[in-house]
């Protein structure tokens, strides 16, 4: 984006960019839990989303998979909090290929 991301600014995001279909957010501390439940309530036409080294948990997973039923591809990469377990259980619902990379340590 070149912009901290924070709820602010994907507010604006969604603001104007309501039917927003892919995401990716790489490499940003800003980018927690209480941002994945604001991107799973604004971004619900969401169809791909890639998550790279975030500290992230399995709460913010969880709420991704409840709030954007158009997701079909999900991918978790060196985000330490974040388990297989929770990324698989959060996507049953739909047809969503969960992917997980390990954290580096």
């Amino acid at each position: 984006m070149g912009i901290p991301e924070t709820v602010g600014s994907f507010n604006v995001l969604a603001s104007n960019c309501p039917a927003l279909e892919r995401m990716a957010i790489c490499n940003t501390d800003t980018v927690g839990d209480s941002e994945l439940v604001f991107i799973a309530a604004k971004f619900t036409s969401l169809k791909k989303l890639c998550i790279k080294n975030c500290p992230i948990s399995d709460t913010g997973v969880k709420s991704v998979g409840e709030g954007c039923p158009s997701l079909v591809k999900l991918k978790v990469k060196r985000c330490r909090g974040v388990t297989k377990a929770s990324v698989c259980t959060a996507f049953l619902h739909n047809s969503c290929d969960a992917q997980l990379s390990p954290s580096r340590n």
